[in-house]
């Protein structure tokens, strides 16, 4: 991948391609300023929901928060954001950290957000709905209709007062530094449900509900048992979104291991919530 950051104003040493999930083309470019990332638009990444527009308008009002990174700077083409230095959080060390993340995101003030940000409330029936209709037809299965003829009958109305979310908390974004822990790839985060993010927390990770919802309701004050329902409420939702996001990506990038994954969120769904189809 190439880029010209002339406008940018770094003296660059390096510039190089960074590994990650369905929606990460980034590179990471070292100059004598720093070390960013470089986060580009991309039809790739637009098709299964992430928005650079949204990401740099809420990274700019969290700048001065310390596990954020920072904007250095942006264009139509992408975002420059800070390089957070250090290793990714091992899986089976990420469940507490990322339940203090997750509380940190949601206690954050709103007070710096265009009205138009804070209106923009993530719809996780509308995400399902374009994940659906970006899938060609010999990858839509009748057991996929099925359940889009279910859950395109449901609200999907918060069940919370809205926060800013997120929406993709998994070790995998965690970075260890020398200074705590750092939260990367803000593109799905949006104003949302906070019970809807701790769900798609829960399955990402695959972590343990009860311990999740325990430790999220104990720093937060809540009603745990309001939370479980909550929480299992959601769980089909995200389960069926997750399943049509990984189809989509085997579609993408013709990766059996996505196809893979779609399949086990399905086998998830199919016992949470069985369906009758022909």
């Amino acid at each position: 991948m190439e880029m010209d950051f002339t406008g940018f104003r770094l003296n660059i040493n390096k510039v190089s391609l960074l590994s990650g999930g369905l929606t990460n083309a980034c590179l990471k470019v070292e100059a004598q300023e720093g070390t960013f990332v470089w986060r580009p638009v991309s039809e790739q990444a637009t098709l299964l929901g992430a928005d650079r527009n949204k990401e740099r308008e809420i990274l700019t009002v969290l700048y001065d928060c310390p596990f954020a990174p920072r904007v250095h700077n942006f264009n139509e083409h992408g975002l420059l954001v800070e390089w957070f230095e250090g290793e990714v959080i091992a899986l089976d060390a990420a469940q507490d950290v990322a339940v203090d993340l997750l509380v940190k995101v949601h206690q954050l003030p709103l007070d710096a957000f265009e009205r138009s940000m804070k209106q923009d409330v993530m719809s996780v029936k509308s995400r399902i709905l374009d994940y659906w209709s970006s899938l060609l037809p010999e990858n839509q299965t009748e057991e996929m209709q099925a359940y889009i003829d279910y859950f395109s009958q449901r609200e999907d109305r918060a069940l919370f007062s809205t926060c800013l979310c997120h929406n993709d908390i998994g070790a995998y974004n965690i970075i260890k530094t020398t200074n705590g822990y750092g939260l990367i790839d803000w593109e799905f985060a949006s104003m949302g449900d906070p019970s809807q993010d701790l769900t798609l927390m829960i399955v990402a990770n695959q972590f343990d509900i009860d311990e999740v919802i325990h430790g999220y309701c104990l720093q937060r004050g809540f009603d745990e048992a309001e939370w479980k329902r909550a929480v299992k409420h959601w769980t089909p939702w995200v389960c069926f979104m997750g399943s049509l996001w990984f189809s989509l990506g085997h579609q993408l990038l013709k990766d059996a291991s996505y196809q893979e994954l779609a399949e086990r969120e399905m086998i998830k769904l199919k016992g949470l919530l069985p369906l009758n189809f022909k």
